[in-house]
C-alpha cells in the first residue's frame, strides 16, 4: 500500500506570489489615493493555512490538506474597498457610488454601532457622532483597493494552483513508487 503525504510546495508557492501581489497592488492603490496614513495600509495581510492530517487522537497520520489563503484587514475595510452611498449623495462633493447605502433597498449599514469608525475617530482625538454624521451624508468613496487587484489576476492564479498541486501530487506519487521499487528490490 502507498501512504500518500505531500506538502505541497509548488502550490503554496503560487499562493505565496498572489498573496504578495494583491497585497503590493492594494497597497499602492492606496498610496496613490492617500489613505496609507491609516492602519488600513498595514494592516492589510495574506495568510496561509497549511494544516496537517491528524486523527481522531490528535496525531499525526502523514500528508496535509491542500494550502488555502485568506486575507486578513480590519473590518472596515469593506467599506473603504467597496464604498458606502451617503444620504445627500446628489450633493456636489458628495460621493455617488458605493455597494453599502444607508438608504432602504441597498445593503445598509448602521454608523453609529460601528466599532471600527468609532475607533478610528476616538483614534485621531475627532468627535465619533461628528464623524458618523459626515459619513452618514457624504458617503465614503468606492476605492477597490482589494477588489482591483484580487480579480485582475485571479483567474491566472487559479489555473497556476491547480497545475501545480497536479504536479505536487504527481512528484509525490513518483517519489513514493520509486521509494517502493527500491525497496522491494532491495529485499528481492
Amino acid at each position: 500500500m502507498l501512504k500518500f503525504s505531500s506538502t505541497y510546495p509548488k502550490a503554496r508557492k503560487v499562493l505565496e506570489q498572489y498573496s504578495k501581489y494583491v497585497i503590493q497592488q492594494g497597497r499602492s492603490i492606496l498610496a496613490k489615493q492617500k489613505s496609507s496614513k491609516d492602519g488600513l495600509y498595514r494592516k492589510l495581510k495574506g495568510v496561509i493555512n497549511h494544516k496537517l492530517n491528524r486523527d481522531i487522537k490528535g496525531r499525526f497520520t502523514g500528508g496535509s490538506q491542500l494550502p488555502t489563503l485568506s486575507f486578513v484587514m480590519p473590518s472596515y475595510a469593506e467599506y473603504v474597498d467597496q464604498g458606502v452611498r451617503g444620504t445627500n449623495s446628489q450633493k456636489k462633493g458628495y460621493v455617488a457610488n458605493g455597494k453599502y447605502s444607508f438608504k432602504k433597498g441597498k445593503k445598509s449599514i448602521k454608523v453609529k454601532n460601528n466599532s471600527a469608525l468609532a475607533a478610528w475617530a476616538q483614534k485621531r482625538g475627532l468627535n465619533k457622532w461628528a464623524v458618523a454624521k459626515a459619513v452618514h451624508q457624504r458617503g465614503i468613496k468606492r476605492s477597490l483597493f482589494f477588489t482591483k487587484p484580487f480579480e485582475a489576476r485571479f483567474k491566472r492564479y487559479i489555473n497556476e494552483y491547480h497545475s501545480a498541486v497536479a504536479d505536487d501530487i504527481a512528484n509525490n506519487f513518483a517519489n513514493q513508487l520509486k521509494k517502493r521499487i527500491k525497496t522491494q528490490s532491495i529485499t528481492k
